[in-house]
This record gives C-alpha cells, structure tokens and sequence, in this order.
C-alpha cells in the first residue's frame, strides 16, 4: 500500500464507525443535529475508505499474481525433472493394440458433407445465393 492508503485507512474506519454510531444515537434519541453530524461524518470518511480498500485489493491481486508466478515456476520445474516434459509422442499408427478405427486421420468436413439443414455462412463455390434478400 502506498503511504497515503497506509495513514488514511484506520482514520477513515474509524470516522465511518463512529459517524455510524452517532447517526444511530441522534436518530434513536431524536436529536437531529446530532443525527446530521453523525451522518456528515459517515459521508465524509467514504470516498477515502474507497480510495483505501481499491487500493489495498489491486495490491493484493498484485501479489497473488506474483505467488501464481512462482508457484507455476516451481510446477514446471518439479515437470522437467521428473521427465513428464520429454516424453516421447505416440507413435502414427497408434501403437499396439489400437484397433484401425483408432488410427485414421482426423476427417475434415467438406461443404458437399454438411446436412440438408445446415447452410453454410457463405457459400465457397461461384454461385452466388439468390434467395437472400437485403433487409
């Protein structure tokens, strides 16, 4: 927190709590300059206790970063040792006991294999679609 934040928070704590007791008193005893001042008191601390606890959370999410930093640092470097980093991929015809299925390519889907019901964002060929009309 900077220095600001660090003098100004207790002090602005402090104010909001006892303009909120003050408040409460006036307006339980009737006595309403006494609720105003109270409540004046309470206006008056909350823009800075805003300042202050923003301030306080950004520096918080601050170091949580730096510890998610060092704690991902560690984790990866705890991988390589243990060698999970360096295995080696599997090999292209998916190993023994792969049954074929297993083994074929990944199929890409051409715009001649899509539905009946699907029509394609823009059509890919020369033609161009007529049915759109311009709203």
């Amino acid at each position: 927190m900077t220095p600001l934040a660090q003098l100004t928070y207790v002090p602005s704590l402090t104010v909001a709590f006892l303009g909120t007791a003050t408040a409460t008193t006036g307006v339980l005893l009737d006595h309403y300059d006494v609720w105003r001042m109270g409540l004046l008191g309470l206006i008056a601390s909350i823009p800075v206790l805003c300042y202050c606890i923003a301030h306080r959370a950004t520096q918080a999410s601050d170091d949580q970063l730096a510890e998610t930093h060092s704690a991902g640092y560690r984790l990866a470097l705890q991988h390589v040792h243990l060698g999970l980093l360096d295995t080696p991929d599997a090999p292209p015809d998916g190993g023994e006991g792969a049954e074929e299925e297993d083994t074929q390519g990944i199929s890409v889907i051409r715009l001649a294999d899509l539905p009946g019901n699907v029509r394609p964002i823009r059509p890919h060929d020369d033609e161009a679609d007529d049915d759109r009309k311009a709203v």
